[in-house]
């Protein structure tokens, strides 16, 4: 439903009931990317008029300053402003005030229920006598932490979490929900990549036999010392001597140490056994090239990574909307056999990147130039994907007969033809652009709620029109710990970039590809259904020298080809 007509959009600012409904739609949609569509009922197509007035947006948005808790630069590494660590805000009835995305990755199937201004609702009537319990001793003692043990699950085996006074974490004393607050309780779960890189420490820290790292791991999924000994092929009372060796070697002799000690092997669910492909793709990111700076004109810093051979041919990239310099683990190693010298650059606003004032393509162009100047790019290749496109195109024009070549993946171009599918994830995107004003809080909120388990939900949600990336999302699940660690590094200091570049994509709508002179190479998935070939063919006219449409693919077109597009600019 549009919530104004175009003659009030054309006069006045919007409501503040318009701005509320779109505000509280956002809460929900933040927990629920399956229900990301909802804001096309709440959005109309050429937006709520002028920008609400700023004391309406400061009193409703109180979505920005819980993600602020994500933000804050100040906090180095604190638990609170952490993504990857999962954490729940409870008032002292038990309430819920705010929580993280981790958080729901941390209770798998535990909850029904998780609502702001309401309990928990879990499944299991044993974990609210367990929360309750534990509230119930946090709020006898001054110091330490109460050790909450949740059932997830038969297939999930139970969780850990400490339960400490929410004033104790550093990040949540200032926020703004808890000022009305007396007494207030966050429940911290564990990292599930800090706690593998302890994993990978024990056995060489304390000597663990490879027998008695097996058991850690049958303990670790829930398993019974029966059990354990049952799938091991050893008697209880081998298993019984490992166990009680594993605790000797790592210096556990109270009921409190071995308490923690299993919340720390516990947190590790999913990430331990060798062969686990989301495991080994979480290590093989770790492993990514360090990120580089350069210092612009105008004193501004550019981030970007090298990938591949230093004195290999030049590949300057551009990642999507929502990316960063994070290319796929395999780059560096594929880049150095083929002879290629990969330089991914953020944008400015992205990751660590200064933002750029007037942000524009022609702008975005201006500093890649700068960059290529600065580190000695002389003939370069230009490879983009998505919403990089047309920074791309603006920068080969700008780079004039440097730019030897421009290979554009599943490429979206600043304007846009009806889309005839009415896909709901495409006119979601219109709608956010339409509602400039709503950019920067609805990216703050993603921001706070990223995951590799929301980012599985939205994958699925993207791929629901392409049988071939359904496919391959069952296939590597690993997919998606790539992309969250893609996106989270695209939001690491702030939402600037990827909102003013939404802005751009709406003043772009009159971008010319004339000036273009290197040859121009398309490649599209023949199921790709957010960003449909004919509206990107329509952009390129007859600058578009070759087509390869890839038969079974849709969007994730990068995803599934990335060595092939690598051998494609080796080979040109």
């Amino acid at each position: 439903m549009a919530l104004l007509d175009s003659q009030e959009v054309a006069n006045d600012p919007p409501s503040p009931d318009a701005v509320r409904l779109v505000i509280e739609t956002m809460y929900q949609v933040a927990a629920n990317p399956e229900a990301w569509e909802r804001l096309i009922d709440v959005l109309d197509e050429d937006g709520l008029g002028r920008d609400p007035d700023p004391e309406i947006l400061r009193g409703l948005a109180l979505s920005e300053n819980i993600a602020r808790l994500a933000s804050r630069p100040d906090e180095g590494s604190a638990t609170s402003g952490r993504p990857d660590i999962g954490w729940l805000l409870l008032n002292p009835r038990g309430k819920v005030i705010a929580h993280n995305g981790a958080v729901l990755a941390a209770l798998g199937g535990a909850v029904s229920r998780l609502e702001i201004g309401r309990p928990v609702a879990f499944h299991d009537p044993d974990n609210a006598e367990a929360l309750v319990a534990a509230l119930a001793r946090a709020r006898g003692q001054q110091r330490g932490q109460i050790i909450l043990k949740l059932e997830r699950g038969s297939d999930d085996g139970p969780g850990f979490a400490y339960v400490v006074p929410a004033r104790s974490l550093p990040g949540l004393a200032d926020l703004p929900v808890l000022a009305a607050e007396d007494e207030s309780f966050a429940v911290v779960f564990p990292a599930a990549a800090e706690a593998g890189q302890l994993w990978s420490s024990l056995s060489e820290s304390f000597g663990l036999t490879p027998a008695e790292v097996r058991l850690a791991r049958k303990l670790r999924d829930g398993r019974s010392l029966q059990d354990a000994a049952d799938e091991l092929s050893v008697s209880v009372n081998t298993v019984r001597n490992q166990l009680r060796a594993v605790f000797d070697k790592m210096g556990l002799k109270r009921q409190s140490d071995l308490i923690k000690a299993l919340t720390e092997l516990s947190a590790l669910a999913g990430m331990i056994e060798a062969d686990d492909p989301v495991r080994a793709q979480e290590e093989a990111i770790a492993q990514a090239p360090p990120l580089r700076f350069v210092t612009l004109s105008d004193g501004r810093r550019l981030a970007y990574r090298e990938y591949g051979h230093p004195g290999g041919r030049a590949v300057l990239t551009f990642h999507e909307g929502l990316g960063s310099s994070l290319l796929p683990p395999e780059t560096d190693a594929v880049g150095r056999r083929l002879g290629l010298r990969v330089v991914s650059a953020e944008r400015p606003g992205f990751g660590q990147s200064d933002p750029r004032p007037d942000y524009s393509f022609d702008g975005v162009a201006q500093d890649m130039v700068e960059l290529c100047d600065q580190i000695g790019l002389e003939r370069l290749q230009i490879a983009a994907a998505l919403s990089g496109t047309p920074s791309a195109i603006q920068t080969a024009i700008a780079l004039g007969e440097r730019a030897e070549r421009v290979l554009i993946c599943s490429g979206r171009p600043p304007r846009g033809l009806p889309d005839p599918t009415r896909n709901p994830l495409t006119l979601m995107r219109s709608r956010i652009e339409a509602n400039p004003w709503l950019v920067e809080t609805f990216l703050a909120v993603l921001r706070l709620r990223l995951s590799p388990a929301m980012m599985i939900r939205v994958m699925q949600r993207s791929s629901a029109q392409s049988p071939g990336d359904q496919a391959y999302l069952a296939a590597h699940p690993e997919a998606a710990t790539y992309v969250a660690a893609y996106m989270t590094e695209a939001l690491a200091r702030s939402s600037r970039g990827p909102a003013d570049e939404l802005r751009a994509f709406r003043r772009g709508r009159n971008m010319s590809v004339n000036g273009l002179k290197a040859p121009l190479i398309v490649w599209h998935g023949e199921q790709d259904r957010l960003t449909p070939l004919p509206q990107l063919l329509a952009f390129l006219g007859e600058h578009a020298s070759e087509v390869h449409v890839r038969p079974g693919v849709g969007h994730f077109l990068v995803l599934r080809h990335w060595d092939e597009i690598l051998r494609e600019l080796a080979a040109a």
